[in-house]
């Protein structure tokens, strides 16, 4: 399974969406998902909820997550840090919740998103962390928070960002190893732990993405893409590309070309 890191700017980033994002990733910010409109399923490390109207999902700081969207509807999705909420933050960053799924019927987590889904103008930020700081006052007493790990979760986030910007170069474990101070037997036993997939897989998985990325939006040559995103062959290239997508990257691009030209 592909699984991103992503960093975030803003403590706070408010969308509305049709449907929600197939994509595995995982940050240090909160995530909320609220379902006015629409059926989803959405997952949280290795739990599955049904998300209806009114249903609420919530993921904690390194908790990695994605949906399957079964009806396009109306979904409110709110990303935001930590830092922003009153005198529980520290707790929060190094805990993981015994649920991730709210279920309809609290008056105050809906009135909570549908104030946050309307907040305009200048000060809009503002009121939204004021609606944050309400609707976690809600859940939080119907959740048991477990802790994990500090140490373990800042090494890991350290990986992860660590080869997130630097997956094009030559990267080995021991590279990683030298350049974060950790033991290579510990970065391989926390990659393998929380993405149950080997170092060298998890490297793949992040060249063969920004490859796809690269055959969909540019008309860069294949033999130039493999070598922009670190494989040192085309043939490696081209395995891993198979192995990872089903389908060869020529293949690939002409799938793409031919769904552009079919919208």
């Amino acid at each position: 399974m592909d699984i991103f890191y992503e960093n975030k700017i803003s403590p706070i980033s408010r969308m509305q969406e049709n449907s929600l994002s197939r994509l595995p990733h995982l940050h240090k910010e909160l995530e909320a998902i609220y379902v006015f409109k629409g059926k989803a399923v959405a997952y949280a490390d290795k739990n599955s909820y049904l998300l209806n109207a009114g249903d609420t999902f919530i993921t904690f700081p390194n908790q990695i997550h994605y949906y399957d969207t079964l009806q396009n509807g109306k979904y409110l999705v709110v990303i935001f840090s930590p830092d922003i909420l009153y005198r529980i933050s520290g707790e929060i960053s190094k805990c993981i919740p015994d649920t991730n799924f709210i279920p309809a019927g609290n008056r105050i987590i809906s009135q909570s998103f549908k104030s946050i889904s309307e907040a305009d103008g200048e000060y809009a930020d503002v009121a939204i962390n004021g609606y944050l700081n309400i609707f976690m006052s809600a859940i939080l007493p119907e959740l048991t928070l477990k802790t994990v790990s500090a140490e373990s979760t800042s090494a890991f986030y350290s990986i992860i960002d660590f080869c997130s910007h630097n997956f094009k170069e030559e990267l080995t474990l021991d590279l990683v190893a030298d350049s974060l101070h950790l033991s290579k037997y510990y970065i391989s036993h926390l990659i393998n732990k929380k993405l149950s997939q080997s170092f060298s897989e998890y490297i793949n998985n992040l060249r063969i993405s920004e490859a796809c990325n690269l055959l969909r939006k540019s008309d860069m040559k294949i033999a130039d893409i493999s070598e922009d995103v670190g494989f040192g062959t085309i043939r490696s290239f081209n395995r891993s590309f198979k192995q990872i997508m089903k389908v060869s990257p020529a293949e690939y691009r002409s799938n793409i070309a031919a769904l552009k030209k079919s919208i």
